[in-house]
């Protein structure tokens, strides 16, 4: 996966270079800050997920994946915008 996402990265970064209108601190397509913000909460978010998993029940972490993956699959589809839920 990471030589995956180095290629995409490499992409977005050759793709954006000289596209007008761009957010401060990019490089082409690739924001700098952003990046930082998704770096510095994912490690420790990382930590407190493999804690979580270390501590639930086998049945009861499956149970709670059925539940995000039903949710991402309804909120990338696009239902509870339709529905005019605010979730």
């Amino acid at each position: 996966m990471i030589f995956t996402s180095i290629g995409g990265v490499i992409g977005y970064i050759i793709n954006g270079f000289g596209v007008e209108g761009l957010p401060a601190y990019s490089i082409g397509y690739v924001n700098l800050s952003s990046w930082l913000v998704l770096a510095a909460t994912s490690v420790p978010m990382a930590q407190v997920g493999v804690l979580a998993a270390h501590k639930l029940p086998a049945r009861e972490l499956k149970y709670v994946f059925i539940v995000v993956m039903a949710y991402m699959g309804l909120k990338m589809i696009g239902v509870f915008g339709w529905l005019g839920l605010p979730v």
